[in-house]
């Protein structure tokens, strides 16, 4: 027999919309970059449009990371700060190879490491819900 998980407890909503927060900022970031490549006819953005988005976004994501940081999710949140610094510096070999060539697919490989460290977050997205049953909506503060 299942056992229900039990609901998040209320002191820790703050926590777990800090964590939305950061990942929902994060997943922007990667959807502007992955904006810029080209596909079909259209011409993309400036690969640079996409870099400089995902470096707005690892900066936000670092104003919130305080916010959810909990002795229960001490590693996620560690590999979560790990993956900000490995894609932020991935960010400067991505402006270098997309100015030197036009090769989609060396651009697409150097992209990777940018992508895939963020994908930690979608990790302790997970980590969180298999702990807890997340509320479904903000509530109303004051």
């Amino acid at each position: 027999m299942f056992r229900r998980k039990p609901d998040l407890p209320p002191d820790l909503h703050p926590a777990w919309w800090s964590f939305v927060d950061c990942a929902e900022v994060i997943e922007a970031g990667r959807r502007v970059l992955l904006g810029t490549l080209p596909t079909g006819r259209v011409e993309p953005a400036p690969i640079g449009a996409g870099t400089d988005a995902v470096r707005r976004s690892i900066a936000d994501a670092r104003a919130w990371m305080p916010g959810w940081r909990l002795d229960e999710l001490e590693q996620d949140w560690q590999e979560c700060v790990d993956a900000l610094d490995a894609a932020e510096k991935a960010l400067d070999d991505v402006d270098h190879v997309a100015a030197s060539t036009d090769e989609l697919e060396e651009l697409l490989t150097i992209l990777q490491d940018v992508i895939d460290p963020l994908d930690t977050f979608a990790d302790a997205e997970r980590e969180w819900r298999r702990r807890w049953r997340p509320p479904k909506e903000r509530a109303d503060v004051g």
